[in-house]
């Protein structure tokens, strides 16, 4: 799984487009630059910069209504240009700014920004979905071995190891048995899924 590198932008110049291609963050980075407003909310991206009076009022609304709902969910950075402004409620969360002049000289270290700030919720993602694949495996197959959990996830041990450590600081009573060398779940009991496990499995 790797972390989507693209930069979207709407409404710029070729010259701004260009701009922003030499300011993007090193490593295969993209800039998309699109004519589709449903693009700016419907393509995965590092950040978005978005020329407001290139765009409609309707496409406007549902960029602002989207972001209304989800702002508390989304790691996108938004470079916003232009007239009109968001509402005071996504001005804390949008970077506003009266033009594209007005953020030249700053494109650089909002792109970087927006790559660290991205790179940090992938990482966080991938560590719990990995945490979450570990406690299912152990759940679904109790008496797996690290290193099974290990093959099978394409982890080192240390790593599975370290999971298991915070899962188990989470409240998964997880236990590993020493003779066979193998985990499994306290009486079957799992503080996530809520069940316990009557020996018949799938």
């Amino acid at each position: 799984m790797n972390m989507q590198r693209r930069i979207i932008t709407f409404g710029l110049t070729e010259a701004q487009n260009a701009l922003v291609e030499q300011s993007r963050p090193a490593g295969n980075y993209e800039v998309f630059d699109t004519d589709a407003p449903t693009d700016v909310i419907a393509i995965g991206a590092v950040a978005i910069i978005v020329y407001a009076p290139a765009m409609d009022e309707d496409s406007i609304r549902m960029i602002f209504d989207y972001y209304t709902e989800v702002e508390s969910y989304t790691n996108d950075t938004v470079i916003w240009l232009g007239e009109p402004k968001p509402p005071k409620s996504l001005q804390k969360f949008f970077k506003c700014y009266d033009s594209f002049e007005a953020v030249e000289e700053k494109l650089k270290y909002l792109l970087l920004n927006a790559h660290s700030r991205s790179k940090k919720a992938f990482e966080y993602s991938e560590k719990l979905v990995n945490s979450l694949k570990i406690l299912a495996m152990i759940r679904q197959h109790p008496g797996i071995t690290t290193q099974k959990l290990a093959d099978e996830l394409e982890l080192s041990i240390r790593s599975v190891q370290r999971y298991i450590a915070a899962l188990q600081a989470a409240g998964e009573w997880i236990e590993y048995d020493r003779t066979i060398k193998e985990w499994k779940l306290f009486h079957g009991i799992s503080a996530l899924f809520g069940e316990v496990w009557d020996g018949e499995w799938d």
